[in-house]
């Protein structure tokens, strides 16, 4: 376990380090689940299963929002509860962390598989990649409380105080990820079918293994199922503070969604599997900060619970910092390896092409992704839930979508790929703006909240 407490501001470093690295870890293992299934599928059923998994991809991460929501929202309330020394409350909180969890895998579950084929059927793609997206899709969803429960125990393991431990175990899932899309692709071509099974396993291990963690009894919170419906009181709240990385995963899910379309459209379908590159790759930069803003959230959460300002506010600063350094790393890194990229899925000719322009079009993005991820986490540590929601959403519901509307009509598919920068950058200065006027002593409230 590691212990919220620091002298100086070495040991504020070293803390900091300690929260920041194992969530930045366990960050790029989310993405880089798919980016193998895109990497085996590429090599088996090349252009035509990369194009599905494009397509039904951002369907799964309605699951993926839930479980974050959950996870994020409740750990939030779970490490205020114990920076106050409530340690009661925060083993409540857990139980009802579980039971929303449970909840959420039902809706996610019946609501997909029936909605799932409607849905994507509105892409007016071949019946070949249709039936193939929906494959995917449908393994995935239909099992969604795997995911759910990974997210969602992730964010509680991490809040309890083991974040080395919740990296670790995010690790062998992907390791059996791998194996498995090793076998049910290649060696047996189960195609995008076997790349689905190859994650609902992996995630069924993690999940497994999160849940060993808190009925194991080397957990700070225990799961208690005494007094589950008094628990349950609890639920509102948390879903009050799930609300902003629910919409981090939903931000994710309808801004590929609107991208496919638009690709679909300036594209056809050379420019959907192109997109389906793009889709593998960016993410990752952006869950690498959306680790930083994961990663300080326990901290910030304990320090406002304990009344330490001061080391908020130091957390804060590091935490930008590191988000707009990796942000430059990303960048560049792109730019570079654009041209190489295509290549590693399979993928050649002018379909290669249309990506490799894509990536490096939107690689200027990153620095500002970073700004506006630990500024919606810093609102959400504090209580501060109104603040951020509205960065969260502002993004995907009006920002990006104007964008996306407004680009292509004078740069065709250039525009789409360059949506994605304009809309950060108009993001950050939101957040800019906000910050700036907060440091004349005006306290800037843009939804309602209720201070925790």
């Amino acid at each position: 376990m590691v212990a919220l407490k620091a002298k100086n501001y070495k040991d504020m470093s070293l803390l900091f380090c300690r929260f920041v690295l194992p969530a930045l870890a366990s960050q790029l293992l989310s993405g880089v689940y798919t980016i193998v299934d895109g990497f085996f599928v590429g090599m088996g059923a090349g252009d035509s299963g990369l194009a599905a998994i494009g397509i039904a991809y951002p369907f799964t991460l309605f699951a993926t929002a839930a479980g974050a929501g959950i996870g994020i929202g409740g750990g939030a309330l779970l490490s205020i509860s114990r920076g106050r020394g409530r340690e009661r409350l925060a083993e409540r909180i857990l139980t009802s962390m579980v039971m929303l969890m449970v909840l959420a895998s039902l809706l996610v579950s019946l609501s997909f598989g029936i909605s799932l084929p409607k849905l994507i059927g509105t892409f007016n793609v071949s019946e070949e990649l249709s039936h193939l997206s929906l494959v995917y899709g449908l393994i995935l969803l239909l099992f969604s409380f795997t995911q759910i429960f990974t997210m969602g125990l992730l964010g509680a393991v991490r809040n309890d105080g083991y974040p080395r431990k919740s990296m670790y175990i995010m690790v062998s899932g992907f390791v059996l990820n791998i194996i498995l899309d090793w076998l049910w692709v290649l060696v047996f071509p189960f195609g995008v079918a076997g790349a689905a099974w190859a994650t609902v396993l992996s995630q069924l291990l993690t999940a497994v293994l999160f849940f060993y963690h808190f009925i194991g009894g080397r957990s700070n919170v225990r799961l208690r199922f005494k007094n589950v419906w008094r628990s349950l009181v609890f639920s509102g709240r948390i879903i009050t503070m799930g609300i902003p990385p629910f919409g981090v995963q939903m931000a994710a899910a309808l801004t590929m969604i609107m991208h496919n379309w638009q690709s679909l459209v300036y594209g056809g379908e050379q420019g959907i599997a192109a997109y389906s590159v793009i889709s593998y790759v960016i993410p990752v930069g952006i869950m690498l900060q959306e680790g930083v803003a994961e990663g300080i959230q326990p901290l910030i959460s304990y320090y406002h619970g304990a009344s330490l300002p001061a080391r908020r506010k130091l957390t804060v600063r590091m935490g930008f910092s590191s988000a707009f350094g990796i942000g430059l790393f990303c960048s560049a890194a792109l730019l570079v390896s654009a041209g190489y990229i295509p290549g590693f899925f399979s993928m050649s000719g002018t379909t290669a092409a249309i990506a490799t322009r894509g990536l490096i079009l939107a690689s200027p993005m990153f620095p500002f992704v970073g700004i506006a991820k630990v500024g919606a986490s810093y609102y959400q540590s504090i209580g501060r839930s109104g603040n951020s929601s509205f960065l969260t959403y502002v993004d995907p519901l009006i920002i990006l979508p104007f964008f996306l509307w407004l680009l292509p009509l004078f740069w065709k598919l250039d525009g789409v790929w360059l949506s994605m920068t304009f809309a950060n950058i108009v993001l950050s200065a939101i957040l800019v703006t906000i910050w700036f006027v907060e440091s004349r002593g005006v306290s800037v409230d843009v939804l309602a909240h209720k201070n925790i």
